[in-house]
């Protein structure tokens, strides 16, 4: 038995649908659960949800040789037997039966090896989707309307059900992972790693003639980046700043158009802006992709502002490499900014980002930076593996330092110079106060908390940009690199992190 996600779109809002591969028909229980109580969440969501309920569908007919549907409904619609179903999944999906295409369940014999923090992660998910698919089954059937009993025992036995459900769970929440994995205590690197890592991916530059003063530039080769030509150097590059430099997601990258980013209007001091727009994909645009991205909560929705390198990066990108491609093919541009550089151009998809990262840009840089994976480090400071979402968490770690560092200098100044201390929440409340006032709004209400919002987001963009070119002042293409048995770490963590106040050079200029 096994099933296929479908993805159905009505009057522009999509939604998935489980369907069985042997019946075409979808599974009843699934399809009232993701009508009734998934639609309202992410595609990304719901298409994980659906893939745990899959398993465990799968799973159950394995084991029983029935469907859970038909099971559901011979034991009166009643839980609580198939709670005790949630070890053996998570024993099936350890031995990773999930990934064969087995007729029964094998016996493995897998228990006799560590679980390492990976298993717990990841199955453990899967058990919280089925517990929560039980959950809402024990709330829609658990009472008068569907049981023949009296209210106080049909509240009785849901009761029951739903507090031997939380028990069965958070008992996966206790399982003892392997004392032998490697101690990944951060999932960021830091930030001298981040450097080093962006200066192997920056885009080897062809020579060219300058237009204005005629001067012909030489090519300047990155000797080590793992990306042969230029249309991959320079769109790979941009997707790992955006995810390692500004905190995108990686389904926010996937959905950034040519017009997503762009200079404002000049201010009333004549001074423009560069901002790159985080937002779902226009109505009108057709996305090919199987898996189609979207933003993942309301508060995903945001402007953020580029430097006037990584604008001039994107303008590159979008005239030198990517539109020729439309050109000499003669295809219509759908106007995602980041695609495959063959066939149709269609969008760039999370599988294909994501493969980029395990087999080019994290072996190449351990490659050349062996010393950060190393046994004698495995308990200490082991290096993750590199993959998109890491990019988000070390953003948010160095940006957070630097905002940090930030607020308590200015805080030492004030306090040198007025020999007060300031912090923002406490002035900004009272400017609030002062704003409600002033505006006529009522205690209760949150508009003056949107402007204060907008402020905070200007304020944090302001410090994200002067944090990326301060690392940017770290930016250079390195040298040819030396054989592998020459290869030592220069890093010395007891000198001076070398950061100047003034800005050496201007990678433009």
């Amino acid at each position: 038995m096994s099933y296929t996600t479908l993805e159905v779109t009505r009057n522009k809002q999509n939604t998935l649908i489980l369907v069985d591969n042997e019946t075409t028909l979808p599974p009843l229980f699934i399809t009232i659960y993701a009508l009734k109580n998934l639609r309202r969440k992410q595609l990304s969501t719901q298409r994980n949800i659906h893939r745990s309920l899959k398993f465990f569908y799968v799973y159950f007919f394995k084991k029983h040789k029935i469907t859970f549907d038909y099971a559901f409904h011979e034991a009166g619609y009643n839980i609580s037997k198939f709670i005790y179903e949630l070890d053996g999944f998570f024993n099936y999906l350890l031995g990773q039966q999930h990934l064969n295409n087995e007729k029964d369940i094998l016996g493995l014999e897998f228990m006799l090896s560590g679980i390492t923090k990976a298993n717990k992660v990841t199955y453990g998910g899967h058990i919280r989707h089925v517990g929560g698919f039980f959950k809402y089954l024990n709330y829609r059937y658990m009472n008068v309307s569907y049981q023949n009993m009296s209210p106080m025992e049909a509240h009785q036995i849901s009761k029951a059900n739903k507090e031997n459900l939380a028990y069965a769970i958070n008992n996966f929440n206790k399982i003892k992972v392997s004392q032998n994995e490697p101690a990944h205590r951060y999932k960021s690197i830091t930030e001298m790693q981040s450097i080093e890592l962006m200066n192997m991916l920056i885009p080897s530059t062809p020579a060219f003639t300058d237009v204005d003063t005629g001067e012909n530039v030489d090519a300047v080769i990155n000797p080590i980046n793992p990306f042969e030509d230029g249309f991959q150097q320079n769109r790979n590059y941009l997707m790992h700043r955006f995810m390692y430099n500004y905190g995108l997601r990686v389904g926010e990258v996937q959905l950034l158009m040519t017009d997503s980013i762009g200079e404002t209007l000049p201010d009333s001091r004549g001074k423009t802006r560069f901002v790159m727009v985080v937002q779902n994909l226009p109505d009108d645009v057709d996305d090919p992709r199987k898996h189609k991205p979207s933003i993942k909560t309301q508060h995903s929705y945001r402007e953020i502002e580029l430097t006037e390198d990584d604008f001039i990066m994107v303008e590159i990108f979008k005239n030198r490499y990517r539109t020729p491609l439309f050109e000499e093919k003669g295809i219509e541009d759908h106007g995602i900014l980041f695609i495959k550089g063959f066939g149709k151009l269609t969008p760039f998809t999370y599988d294909g980002i994501r493969t980029i990262y395990k087999n080019k840009i994290d072996p190449t840089f351990i490659g050349y930076h062996p010393y950060y994976r190393t046994e004698t480090n495995k308990k200490i400071d082991y290096m993750v593996k590199l993959n998109p979402h890491v990019g988000r968490h070390t953003w948010a770690y160095i940006t957070l330092e630097y905002i940090y560092n930030e607020i308590l200098k200015e805080n030492l100044i004030m306090a040198s110079d007025y020999g007060i201390r300031a912090r923002m929440n406490g002035e900004l409340d009272a400017a609030v106060e002062k704003l409600r006032s002033l505006g006529g709004w009522s205690n209760t209400s949150k508009v003056p908390l949107m402007y204060a919002k907008r402020f905070i987001e200007m304020v944090s963009n302001l410090s994200n940009k002067n944090r990326t070119k301060r690392a940017d002042w770290q930016a250079a293409i390195p040298p040819k690199p030396t054989p592998k048995s020459e290869t030592e770490s220069t890093y010395n963590p007891l000198e001076d992190d070398g950061y100047d106040e003034d800005i050496p050079f201007d990678l433009f200029d």
